[in-house]
């Protein structure tokens, strides 16, 4: 019997199975991993987590490691924030933002120091090469009985594991609104592009731009369940940035992503059952991947 049976393999799946020592088992209902997590932006912006900005920069120091351990690439870099609104950054003028980004032509930003950005592509990749994953393997039901998961029926048949962690994002609500657990499906839109010299993370009106191997632009976020590109939000993104920014709109990507957000915006990782917890409901979720892992491995270790 497998020691541990992680459900789901987006980035907080994959992060189980590599900060749990012990044997595990991902399963994945897609053909394709990591669906939802190839369609993120792959950066921390301290400034925007919230209550959560000092557990973000300890997020950013684990993803630091692992990428000078495997030789992915990443940055640690500044945010220059164009909004009517301020965050508590640094205001700049157009003088130390050429300094910082020559290319834009911008009177003033918000300056702040502790961004970050890693290729995630690259990292996900040879993340979902290290462990035993079965795609194609939707849950369906849970079988419980005093309080404990005896076995998960799935399209392929029954799997039992000793312990379960559930990363499950949008399939929270079929597995676990019987228990009162409620999260809220957002869509949002990665737009990947030619890349144009830009050295930081860039938001204009919360559209954000970032750079590794290509240009990524990101940030728009709306209830919704369609698997559709919203063209008007993809258009909007462009637009924002496009103030300040050159962007080469004759060749891109789109993807469509979705996140499960709670009804309070926080992260929710709950133990559902005796030898069971539930990982979701944080919208930045790559961004506090390592800390609510490790807190849910905890959980199952102490036994509550």
């Amino acid at each position: 019997m497998t020691k541990l049976i992680v459900v789901g393999s987006g980035i907080t799946g994959l992060l189980t199975a590599m900060m749990y020592s012990g044997d595990v088992l991902i399963l994945e209902k897609d053909k394709n991993i990591g669906f939802n997590s190839k369609a993120s932006l792959w950066s921390i912006i301290p400034p925007l987590c919230g209550s959560h900005e000092e557990d973000c920069e300890k997020s950013i120091r684990f993803y630091q490691d692992i990428c000078e351990k495997y030789g992915i690439y990443c940055k640690k870099t500044h945010i220059l924030r164009i909004s009517n609104t301020k965050l508590g950054g640094k205001i700049i003028d157009k003088n130390e933002i050429k300094r910082l980004e020559p290319q834009l032509e911008i009177q003033e930003a918000e300056f702040f120091n502790n961004g970050f950005f890693v290729e995630g592509e690259e990292l996900f990749d040879l993340l979902s090469t290290e462990f035993n994953i079965d795609t194609k393997c939707e849950v369906n039901d849970i079988v419980v009985r005093d309080n404990e998961i005896k076995y998960l029926i799935t399209n392929k048949g029954e799997i039992k594991g000793e312990f379960y962690i559930f990363a499950t994002g949008f399939l929270t609500p079929k597995l676990f609104s019987k228990l009162g657990i409620e999260v809220n499906l957002y869509k949002g839109h990665l737009i990947i592009t030619r890349k144009t010299g830009l050295n930081g993370i860039l938001i204009v009106n919360n559209r954000i731009a970032v750079e590794g191997r290509n240009l990524y632009l990101d940030g728009d976020s709306k209830p919704s369940m369609s698997p559709d590109i919203d063209y008007s939000e993809v258009s909007n993104t462009i637009n924002e940035i496009g103030k300040v920014l050159k962007i080469d709109t004759s060749n891109f990507e789109i993807r469509v992503g979705f996140r499960s957000v709670s009804k309070d915006g926080e992260p929710i990782v709950k133990k559902v059952y005796s030898n069971a917890v539930l990982i979701t409901g944080y919208r930045f979720g790559f961004a506090l991947a390592p800390l609510l892992v490790e807190k849910a491995l905890k959980m199952i270790k102490n036994g509550h």
